[in-house]
């Protein structure tokens, strides 16, 4: 599961994070230990990291279990198991936006002493920052995600516009691309432009990071709101004309269906992330490339990234298993590929560069998308503001893009969002 899917209930985290005791406590009782294994804790029944355990345990002699409870009772339930004192996990998954509130509530164990210095040259710079808080590196960081720029090779010869190149330098502005997308769809293109995640906070915090506004917070607890910037304005007016002049659609509104839509070859151009390319590759007859993702003119390149990282529980007696396992899934080349294979990409530097080489080969027209892949991981990442009013961030400026894309005046938008989001962070500094 890519971070892209992911969807909290607001309220029932909130309720287990403030620790009601009203609240019913989700997911099974801890795991009894079984000889010691490290036990795993996480979403689902474990499918997607079956083969992470097997290789784990086959490797290092040692054991780890799986338990998993529903993907959106993930961060509420971790909350809920710290609260008896006695959680039964030894390691975690962590939506690294959570770092700070898990920090908070000490359920994360410092791992600095561990794996800080071993972490140089084996992770991406940005996973390292990412997974830090305070000064301490707190998770080990697994997946990882970027987004590409995808076009119909199709649609663009039949309008007689050249494709865009895979290279770093050939990137770009969003103007122009908005330029082509509006020849191919008057060649006949049904639609011409589209993001992936339409209105999500992931996909469109590079907008206004472009043009240098900022993630919409600021200060050294990242709990000063700045939605309301000239940057922010400006790429909230820009994102408002792409579907005021029909070039992008007000219809799908969900990732699934903008992958539909380019499979049809009913999109000219989509920026969307690397797990749609196996969906691609799989269309008969489709024609497509990829190119790097788009930035402002005058501004600098930024793309999205971060996946699920791995914590150590406070708690654990299992310490030194536990911190194997870290080591292996996060840091050891061949772990890393395995992990990798949920996600698609790895936080490992070397894992990340031997999955995407498979990619070219099986498709001759992605040639170079796996160096490009690596040139954004390693140059244009940023991640998402570790602030503890991150839930409220990503629900309010998701909501706000959304009256946007709807007709809303951005100006407007986002200066009530400036408003709503200072009482909000207010309850939190209070």
């Amino acid at each position: 599961m890519t971070m892209m899917g992911y969807r909290l209930g607001r309220r029932g985290f909130l309720t287990g994070m403030l620790g009601m005791s009203s609240l019913p406590l989700l997911g099974s009782l801890p795991a009894p230990a079984q000889d010691h294994a490290v036990r795993v804790f996480g979403w689902g029944d474990g499918a997607y990291y079956k083969s992470l355990l097997d290789a784990f345990n086959k490797v290092s002699g040692n054991k780890a279990s799986y338990e998993g409870v529903p993907f959106a009772d993930l961060q509420n339930t971790i909350v809920q198991r710290f609260r008896t004192g006695n959680s039964g996990i030894d390691v975690f998954l962590v939506d690294p936006t959570y770092i700070p509130t898990f920090s908070k509530l000490g359920i994360l164990a410092d791992l600095t002493s561990a794996f800080e210095e071993k972490s140089k040259g084996k992770l991406f710079p940005s996973d390292i920052k990412g997974a830090s808080y305070n000064g301490k590196m707190l998770t080990m960081p697994m997946d990882e995600s970027t987004q590409l720029l995808f076009f119909n090779k199709g649609l663009l010869a039949k309008a007689g516009v050249e494709a865009p190149g895979v290279s770093p330098d050939a990137r770009l502005t969003w103007d122009k691309v908005i330029e082509l997308a509006k020849k191919v769809q008057a060649a006949g293109a049904e639609t011409g432009f589209g993001f992936e995640q339409v209105d999500r906070y992931y996909q469109l915090q590079v907008l206004p990071e472009s043009l240098g506004g900022g993630p919409g917070v600021k200060g050294d607890d990242l709990l000063t709101v700045d939605v309301a910037n000239d940057a922010w304005l400006q790429a909230g007016k820009w994102y408002g004309s792409i579907f005021a002049d029909g070039v992008a659609s007000r219809g799908p509104t969900k990732s699934q269906e903008m992958r539909d839509l380019f499979k049809a070859g009913r999109l000219a151009f989509l920026v969307g992330g690397p797990w749609g390319i196996a969906e691609f590759d799989a269309v008969d007859g489709l024609d497509y490339a990829a190119a790097p993702h788009p930035y402002f003119a005058g501004g600098k390149a930024v793309t999205p990234s971060e996946g699920f990282h791995l914590g150590m529980a406070a708690d654990t007696k299992n310490v030194d298993k536990a911190l194997t396992f870290l080591n292996y899934a996060g840091l050891e080349k061949d772990g890393a590929v395995i992990a990798a294979a949920s996600s698609g990409l790895s936080a490992n530097i070397e894992a990340t560069a031997e999955v995407l080489s498979h990619i070219p080969e099986k498709n001759q027209n992605l040639k170079g998308v796996d160096i490009l892949m690596q040139y954004e991981l390693a140059n244009t990442a940023i991640r998402r503001p570790r602030t503890l009013g991150y839930l409220q961030l990503e629900e309010l400026v998701t909501r706000a893009w959304s009256d946007i894309r709807n007709g809303n005046d951005a100006a407007q938008t986002f200066t009530q969002l400036q408003s709503e989001l200072e009482r909000s962070f207010k309850r939190i500094k209070d």
